[in-house]
């Protein structure tokens, strides 16, 4: 966006790199920042699963002010250049 550099997610640029454990860092690091920008959003748990074309995130979260946990799972596809829910 525009005047917002900070604005979104960088979570594409990760698709690209070695899948080394400083890389699943960077991840889980990126979605609590961009999480962070939403107060409403807690996440407490998020794992980062390195696959031969793409990367599975799945992340624990709660919409504030529920206290059901929900697990999302969201595979990026290299190949396909797609995200979609698991």
């Amino acid at each position: 966006m525009p005047g917002r550099p900070a604005y979104g997610t960088v979570l594409w640029d990760f698709l690209f790199e070695n899948q080394l454990e400083e890389l699943q860092t960077g991840i889980v690091n990126e979605i609590q920042r961009v999480a962070g920008g939403d107060p409403r959003i807690y996440i407490s748990d998020t794992q980062v699963y390195p696959q031969d074309n793409g990367i599975l995130i799945e992340i624990e979260l709660q919409v504030i002010p529920s206290s059901d946990a929900q697990r999302l799972s969201i595979f990026f596809d290299l190949q396909q250049r797609s995200a979609s829910y698991v």
